[in-house]
């Protein structure tokens, strides 16, 4: 245990591998999805689903929706938490851009530390989404591990959080519109003509529609020239690809990412069920630091 005695948590949405969530030594709060009328709870830290079937289901058309989390999960996992010994917790959690859930828990954070004030919980709104959430994950770790303090690492985490950079490519406009973010008329017309959408997330962690690519191929190398548009110059990147079924796709987009020649690390990582509900499939995205899009 840290001799400051804090710990770091995050939720479902990071879609990190198992042994990578084990390796950085973090708690994962569930996150719900429904699927065909029935309630789960994700947690990639304890579990590994069949992301293909999951996916098939999914353009199958197959029912699925999501549903946030409410101020009593995070009050009892805090609490968990606070019984194992530790006195704070810094909450990595999903762009509240995106969900309610960063308020839930900091509702839930507030009613702890009213009733314990011993107790620190700092929820940091990540403004990330996905991979970009276990992206920044990893980073915030990668300072813990230098000996960072509680209060240093919630400045550091507050510092960084708008350089995490995020593009991604949708190929099911049919989810899309389910979801609600395209009408019928944009998916059909899009279906017909083979467009792709290329979006990012904004300095709120919404999500917004840079452009309209026609084909994936030409979609994954615009992606490419987005990090080498928006990536930190003159260093060598760590960058996670990340895709939504579509394992061939992914590797062609890490070719593409690793001809740049300004790669040091480049990882694939599987898109959960919680934010592929809303993705369905393909999808690849791109995260890396850099300069967000104005």
């Amino acid at each position: 245990m840290n001799n400051e005695d804090y710990i770091v948590i995050s939720d479902a949405t990071v879609d990190l591998d198992k042994e990578i969530l084990d390796a950085l030594n973090v708690r994962i709060i569930p996150m719900i999805y429904i699927m065909d009328g029935k309630e789960y709870y994700y947690n990639p830290a304890v579990e590994t689903i069949d992301h293909d079937k999951f996916y098939e289901q999914v353009n199958a058309g197959i029912p699925i929706s999501t549903s946030q989390n409410p101020p009593t999960v995070f009050t009892d996992f805090y609490k968990a938490l606070i019984q194992e010994g530790y006195k704070k917790i810094l909450y990595l959690c999903f762009s509240s851009g995106l969900s309610g859930n960063f308020n839930s828990a900091f509702v839930g954070a507030r009613e702890i530390m009213e009733k314990n004030p011993d107790i620190t919980i700092r929820v940091v709104d990540t403004l990330c989404a996905s991979v970009g959430e276990g992206y920044y994950l990893q980073e915030i770790c990668a300072k813990r591990d230098t000996g960072a303090s509680f209060e240093e690492l919630v400045s550091y985490a507050e510092k960084i959080k708008r350089q995490v950079c995020h593009w991604f490519v949708v190929g099911n406009l049919e989810q899309l519109k389910r979801g609600g973010r395209i009408n019928a008329v944009e998916a059909k017309l899009g279906a017909i003509l083979n467009v792709h959408p290329i979006l990012t997330t904004d300095s709120e962690g919404k999500l917004k529609v840079s452009e309209k690519v026609r084909g994936m191929k030409k979609a994954l190398r615009e992606l490419r020239e987005k990090f080498i548009k928006y990536a930190h110059k003159d260093i060598m990147h760590r960058v996670m690809v990340a895709h939504a079924g579509c394992h061939e796709l992914a590797e062609e987009l890490k070719v593409l990412m690793l001809e740049t020649g300004k790669i040091k690390e480049c990882i694939i990582q599987k898109i959960g069920p919680v934010i592929g509900a809303h993705t369905g499939s393909p999808m690849c995205a791109i995260v890396f630091m850099g300069e967000q899009e104005e």
